[in-house]
């Protein structure tokens, strides 16, 4: 278990230099006061989105908000851009630049940085998992990028985002379920506990249709959790079951029983060696002679 004052690892720790671990403080320091005196006004049309954005969704009424704060009072921290060839890119503001547009600004004060592809992507995930930026979806997608575009196994990535292992598990799970249920997960019909019940049903077909009933009828993730544990849970352990040995042996035992008692009898195995005798009886006539054949 990776703990939780550990900080960035050695990765994201060395790179970031004044970043803060995962405590609910910003992940890309803000720009210091000696600092911001080497910003620089850059022109709204050479800046582009940063490529390893895990966010997708950006609020509509909150950036409102913001380009209006910005039109009173400017931007007070400038963003933080890496140089590309023809643009710059961000790696911190992507909610300013979008409010400044909003706000009808040609340029923004930021302050230029140098960090590789990797530590960009690294950046991107970790400042939005800190500031609860992202849905599960998101989220995930995230991790999956990393781990397949720079070879990160979970355990690596855990250490470098601060994260216990089972939590990045957990998430890559998500990305099993159908489309339309992660449509549902992404706009917040369901929550990510029905998200973690439905991936128990592991049919496809079955996740939707429970997943639909969810969002019609308003369960909670407790209910899901009951709906499916009793609706599929007993079907899908009958189905696993290993058959059991020597059952020629008990059929021909149980057809002698049901002759022996002249009624119907069937032997109901739970184990190899265990089980237990059902004896049937149709009127109260056949109970007292089946008694009385048993004594």
């Amino acid at each position: 278990m990776v703990p939780k004052n550990k900080g960035l690892g050695k990765g994201l720790g060395s790179l970031l230099g004044d970043m803060q671990g995962i405590s609910g403080q910003p992940l890309v320091r803000d720009v210091s006061a000696e600092e911001a005196k080497t910003a620089q006004m850059i022109k709204l049309r050479d800046i582009e989105p940063n490529r390893h954005q895990p966010r997708k969704t950006f609020d509509e009424e909150e950036l409102n908000e913001l380009a209006d704060s910005i039109r009173t009072y400017g931007i007070i921290t400038p963003l933080i851009l890496v140089k590309e060839k023809n643009h710059y890119m961000i790696i911190a503001g992507e909610r300013r630049w979008r409010a400044a547009k909003l706000a009808g600004l040609k340029e923004v004060p930021a302050v230029i940085r140098e960090y590789s592809e990797q530590q960009i992507a690294e950046i991107a995930l970790v400042e939005n998992i800190q500031r609860s930026d992202l849905n599960p979806i998101e989220e995930a997608s995230a991790y999956e990028k990393l781990m397949n575009e720079y070879g990160m196994t979970q355990e690596e990535l855990a250490e470098r985002i601060s994260k216990n292992r089972s939590t990045i598990a957990n998430a890559l799970r998500l990305l099993k379920l159908p489309e339309d249920v992660r449509e549902m997960l992404i706009n917040g019909t369901i929550s990510a506990g029905h998200a973690k019940a439905l991936l128990g049903l592991e049919d496809e077909v079955k996740m939707s249709e429970v997943a639909k009933t969810i969002t019609e009828k308003g369960w909670n993730v407790r209910y899901t959790e009951d709906f499916i544990r009793k609706e599929y849970g007993e079907k899908r352990k009958k189905k696993r079951r290993a058959p059991l040995g020597n059952q020629i042996e008990y059929d021909k035992t149980e057809a002698d029983l049901s002759v022996i008692l002249k009624t119907k009898v069937h032997i109901n195995r739970k184990q190899e060696n265990a089980g237990k005798i059902e004896i049937s009886y149709f009127t109260l006539e056949d109970l007292e002679r089946i008694l009385e054949h048993i004594k």
